[in-house]
């Protein structure tokens, strides 16, 4: 392993004597008088067994500290490395897709937001196929987010980006419509909407935090993109195909379905024929 020599290094320097790497520049004529350890007294004996003893827990903490330290080394590489995952695609062929980018393909139109936004989360379940429409779909939304949150200079931006994607876009978008001059005027009529919502945005930062006319203004902005994902909600329901019937399992086929867009009335009633009292109305259903 990588690790090898720098282990022998670290085993090597934690049990070489603390003068083994003395400088060496200056020498004494001293006489040094050595003797076998084994040669001394008896009652020395003790003192070998320590000295042994200390010499196998410094190895063992050595040991120890490679270990770790090789952990460590190479755990950084293992939580580095590619995140890839193999899955054929419609024609046969063989893909590798990243595991962070098909998270973000699962993410919501709020990008790593948790999307709980039911009208997008519904306009992401259309069935239609049009890379294009997504995008535009994203940085509209964005749009909504970022005026929640005041982030006004993002809003600008995401605001930017759309209108961008409808000028160089629009072709792509409306190739997938049921009726390319309906969708044509659709996104024309949300380019004219823009105009004015990048006006009270502008606006609203122009003014202090807090303040009444910040809060005109971007209640203003917040009406005006409402406004502008309707349209993009009647945009993508002219993508869905013609005659379009969601699949229904068998199991469940003998139930009833609703097929294109219903009004239901509900009327509901007590058991014992109480009446409902609703901010202090009585109400008998």
């Amino acid at each position: 392993m990588r690790f090898y020599n720098v282990s022998l290094l670290l085993l090597g320097s934690s049990i070489a004597p603390t003068n083994a790497f003395a400088p060496q520049g200056r020498t004494t004529n001293t006489p040094i008088r050595t003797s076998p350890i084994y040669a001394t007294k008896p009652q020395n004996e003790n003192t070998v067994v320590d000295t042994l003893e200390a010499v196998d827990a410094t190895i063992k903490g050595a040991l120890s500290g490679m270990a770790l330290a090789a952990a460590l080394w190479a755990a950084p590489a293992t939580m580095a490395g590619p995140m890839t995952s193999h899955f054929p695609s419609a024609s046969g062929n063989g893909v590798i897709a990243s595991s962070v980018a098909s998270a973000k393909e699962m993410a919501s139109g709020s990008g790593t937001r948790v999307n709980k936004d039911p009208e997008s989360l519904l306009r992401y379940g259309l069935p239609i196929n049009n890379k294009e429409v997504r995008q535009l779909q994203k940085s509209v939304e964005d749009i909504r987010i970022n005026i929640q949150s005041k982030r006004k200079s993002a809003a600008l931006d995401d605001l930017k980006k759309a209108r961008g994607f409808i000028n160089s876009k629009e072709s792509k978008m409306t190739a997938s419509c049921r009726d390319a001059k309906v969708c044509s005027d659709i996104l024309a009529s949300m380019k004219d909407k823009m105009v004015p919502l990048e006006e009270t945005m502008k606006a609203s930062a122009d003014y202090m935090s807090g303040s009444d006319q910040e809060r005109d203004a971007l209640d203003k902005s917040y009406k005006t993109q409402d406004l502008i994902q309707k349209e993009l909600t009647t945009l993508q329901e002219q993508m869905i195909p013609a005659g379009y019937e969601t699949p229904v399992p068998d199991d469940y086929a003998d139930l009833p379905q609703l097929k294109g867009r219903a009004t239901v009335e509900m009327t509901l009633q007590k058991p014992d024929g109480e009446m409902y009292n609703i901010e202090g109305t009585l109400f008998k259903e």
